[in-house]
C-alpha cells in the first residue's frame, strides 16, 4: 500500500466510521428540562426500571416532542441520529416501542404528582405571576376505532375531524408568562359547560401545595364563552377565587345590556386596542360600563359585577349574522309557501313540521311571526318580520356582558385580561403544531394519558424558553429557535485504534447569540463521549 503523503490522507485512512449527529435544540432545552428536574422527579417516584431508568426515557420522549415528534415505533431510530445516545448513556437498541410504551404505563400512576412537582419548580425558578390565569379547552383526534377507550369518544371537534374519535384537554396558562399551570385530560364527549367547577377545584388543589403558600394566592380565572356558569360563581365564592368571562345571553343578561344606553357607553371609551389596530387612525374604541348583576344558585344569591362592553367589530358581526339568518329563514318560508297545497304539503301537519325545521337552530326565528292557517288542501301561510323585536335586537348589537366577582377590577383591566385569552389559544397552536399532540396512535388510555403528559411537559419547556428569550430582550419564538437550530450538527468519527472524536459543525451567529443571551452552556458541553451504559 502506498504511504500517505498528506495529513488529510493519513486521517482519512485512520477513520473507520464517520456519521453526522443532530444536535438541534438540545443546547436550549436540555438545561431547561434538567432545571425542572424532569429526570430526577420521574426517578424519585419510580425506582430504577429494568435496564434504563424511567427518567431518561421521559427526557428522551420530551426532547423528541420538542425536536421532531415521532410515533413510539420510530423514537429509537430518531435517537440514533442525534447526540442523545452518548449524552444520556443509552443504547439505541434498548429504545424499542414496546419498552417505551411500558414506560408510559409505569409512570401513569404518578402523572399528577409529577406535573405538580414540575410546575412548582417552574413557578419558583422562573418567578411566575399566578395572579391571573387563562382557561380553555381543545380537542385532539385519534386514528382508529379505540372501542375500549374511555377517553376516545365522538364529540364536537375543534380539529375539523367529526368522523374521528377524540379526547379533550383543558388547561390554564398564566397571563404574563403564558406558562401552563393546571391541565386535565377528559373524554371527548365532555361538554365545556360541565368543566368550569372541575377546573377551579384543580387550581385550588395545586395552590394548596405548601410550596405555593397553601392557598394564599387567589387568582383571577379568565375564560371564554360558556365557561361562566352559576355553579362556577358559587364555587369561586366558596374558595375565595375570582372569575372573569362572558355570560351567555338570557333574560337577565339582555336586561343588563339594555340598561346601558349608547350615550352612556359613548361616555366611557377605553384605551385598549388589539394589536392589529394599534396604528389604525380609524379604529373605534371599545366602550364599557359597569352594572350590578345578581346570580342565584341553589337558593344563594351573589351580588356580582357585570361589565357591559360594546365594540364596533362585534356590532358589525352581529348585524351580518342577523341578516344571514333572517335571509335563510325568510327564503325557506317563501319556499314552503310556494309548495303549499301540493303533494306532501297538502297536509297541515307536514307543512307545520317543515316550518319548525326551518326555525330550528336559527337565531333569527324569534324575529319572524309565522301563521299557518286553514285545513288540509286549503292551507295558507303568512309571515312577517316583527319590527318591535327587530328593533330590540338591533339595540343589543355589539354588546356583551363580562361577569366577575372581583371587587376592584377596572373596566380597562377587565377587557385587557379578557382579550388576553388568545394567550392560551396560541398555546393550543403550539400543542397541535410543533409538538404534534395529534393524531394519537397509542392503544390504551394509560399510554394516551402518559403521552399527553409528555406533550404538556414539552409545552412547559417551550413556554419557559420563550419567557427567557423575552426577559433577555430577544424577540424569538419557540418556533423561530427550533428553525434556527435545525442546522446544528456534529460529526462523530471512530478511528482504527478505537478512539472517537466528536466535532461541532458551524455554530451560526444566531445560535451563538441565543446561547450567550440565555446564559446556556456552549454546544461543546453536550459532545462528551462517556462510557456506554445500558
Amino acid at each position: 500500500m502506498t504511504e500517505p503523503h498528506t495529513w488529510a490522507e493519513r486521517v482519512a485512512r485512520a477513520i473507520q466510521h464517520s456519521a453526522t449527529r443532530h444536535i438541534g435544540v438540545v443546547p436550549v432545552y436540555y438545561p431547561i428540562l434538567e432545571g425542572l428536574g424532569l429526570r430526577a422527579a420521574i426517578n424519585d417516584v419510580c425506582p430504577r426500571w429494568r435496564e434504563i431508568d424511567l427518567g431518561r426515557i421521559g427526557l428522551i420522549l420530551t426532547l423528541n416532542r420538542l425536536m421532531a415528534p415521532q410515533p413510539l415505533s420510530r423514537v429509537g431510530q430518531w435517537v440514533g441520529q442525534t447526540i442523545l445516545p452518548d449524552l444520556l448513556s443509552v443504547s439505541v437498541d434498548k429504545l424499542y416501542d414496546k419498552r417505551l410504551a411500558r414506560a408510559l404505563d409505569a409512570i401513569h400512576p404518578f402523572l399528577g404528582e409529577l406535573w405538580t412537582s414540575l410546575v412548582i419548580q417552574a413557578v419558583h425558578r422562573e418567578e411566575i405571576d399566578l395572579s391571573v390565569l387563562h382557561w380553555d379547552t381543545t380537542t385532539f383526534y385519534f386514528e382508529g376505532e379505540y372501542s375500549e377507550s374511555e377517553l376516545a369518544r365522538y364529540g364536537h371537534s375543534s380539529d375539523g375531524k367529526p368522523k374521528c374519535k377524540q379526547a379533550k384537554i383543558g388547561y390554564d396558562v398564566t397571563h404574563i408568562e403564558r406558562l401552563p399551570f393546571v391541565y386535565h385530560l377528559l373524554a371527548g364527549q365532555r361538554t365545556d359547560v360541565t368543566l368550569p367547577v372541575f377546573n377551579l377545584n384543580s387550581i385550588v388543589d395545586l395552590l394548596g401545595q405548601p410550596e405555593l403558600g397553601r392557598g394564599k394566592i387567589h387568582p383571577l380565572i379568565v375564560s371564554d364563552g360558556k365557561m361562566v356558569t352559576r355553579p362556577l360563581v358559587a364555587a369561586a365564592h366558596d374558595n375565595d377565587l375570582y372569575y372573569l368571562g362572558p355570560w351567555e345571553e338570557n333574560k337577565a343578561v339582555k336586561a343588563a345590556l339594555r340598561s346601558v344606553s349608547g350615550a352612556q357607553l359613548g361616555a366611557h371609551q377605553l384605551s385598549y386596542r388589539p394589536q392589529r389596530a394599534v396604528n389604525d387612525p380609524g379604529f373605534e374604541p371599545y366602550q364599557a360600563v359597569w352594572r350590578p348583576f345578581s346570580v342565584t344558585h341553589n337558593g344563594q344569591t351573589f351580588a356580582e359585577r357585570g361589565l357591559v362592553v360594546w365594540s364596533e367589530g362585534n356590532q358589525r358581526l352581529d348585524e351580518e349574522k342577523r341578516k344571514h339568518h333572517l335571509k335563510a329563514l325568510l327564503n325557506r318560508l317563501r319556499q314552503i309557501q310556494g309548495y303549499l297545497n301540493r303533494g306532501k304539503y297538502n297536509s297541515k301537519k307536514y307543512a307545520a313540521q317543515q316550518i319548525l325545521l326551518a326555525q330550528r337552530g336559527n337565531p333569527a326565528k324569534s324575529l319572524v311571526d309565522v301563521d299557518l292557517s286553514g285545513e288540509d288542501r286549503a292551507l295558507r301561510l303568512q309571515f312577517a318580520i316583527n319590527r318591535q323585536k327587530l328593533t330590540e335586537a338591533i339595540a343589543l348589537d355589539g354588546k356583551y356582558l363580562l361577569g366577575t366577582n372581583h371587587p376592584t377590577l377596572t373596566a380597562e383591566q377587565a377587557l385587557t385580561y379578557f382579550k388576553g385569552q388568545d394567550r392560551i389559544e396560541k398555546r393550543n397552536g403550539v400543542l397541535k403544531g410543533p409538538l404534534r399532540v395529534r393524531p394519537i396512535y397509542l392503544n390504551n388510555d394509560q399510554r394516551i394519558e402518559g403521552m399527553v403528559f409528555i406533550n404538556m411537559v414539552a409545552l412547559l419547556a417551550w413556554s419557559i424558553l420563550e419567557l427567557r428569550c423575552q426577559r433577555a430582550g430577544l424577540s424569538h419564538t419557540g418556533q423561530s429557535i427550533l428553525n434556527g437550530f435545525a442546522s446544528l450538527y456534529a460529526t462523530d468519527q471512530t478511528f482504527t485504534d478505537g478512539s472517537r472524536l466528536y466535532q461541532v459543525g458551524d455554530v451560526s451567529d444566531f445560535q451563538q447569540a441565543v446561547l450567550s443571551s440565555l446564559q446556556f452552556p456552549p454546544v461543546e458541553t453536550y459532545l462528551t463521549v462517556p462510557p456506554r451504559m445500558g
